[in-house]
């Protein structure tokens, strides 16, 4: 199944519930780079890493200006040449290699958010979902 091709079914519910599953609204391209550098600060551990599932290139550039971040630890990857199955970001979140994982403007059902929840609980790895609205009509 290919993340850019799923569609959500309001997951806030699922969001309240969950200490693992972060689902944020993002209205302007200023609070997506605040959001990334936001996150990476509170996730960054020694020897895990963060990982980026289709960042905005802008608001990366922001970030690795920052000098707050330490962006050595940043994986970026982009689906829009490779696809990328929810399975590999099941498995990213459940090995615990990375402090967080972040997916930005995603389209999960509810039943695919509570699965990244339950890996992301196990592998003990934040997994931060943002909705940039700006994008959205």
């Amino acid at each position: 199944m290919n993340i850019n091709h799923l569609t959500i079914n309001n997951p806030i519910d699922l969001n309240k519930a969950s200490r693992w599953l972060d689902v944020r609204g993002i209205d302007n391209s200023h609070q997506l780079s605040d959001q990334y550098e936001d996150i990476c600060r509170k996730h960054e551990i020694n020897k895990k890493w963060i990982l980026m599932i289709n960042p905005e290139n802008q608001s990366l550039a922001t970030l690795s200006k920052s000098t707050n971040v330490d962006t050595s630890k940043i994986l970026k990857v982009n689906t829009n040449k490779t696809k990328i199955d929810i399975k590999n970001i099941e498995f990213a979140l459940g090995n615990g290699n990375c402090a967080a994982v972040i997916l930005c403007n995603p389209s999960l059902k509810d039943e695919e958010l509570a699965q990244l929840n339950y890996f992301a609980e196990k592998g003990q790895t934040a997994c931060i979902v943002l909705k940039n609205k700006q994008q959205l009509h």
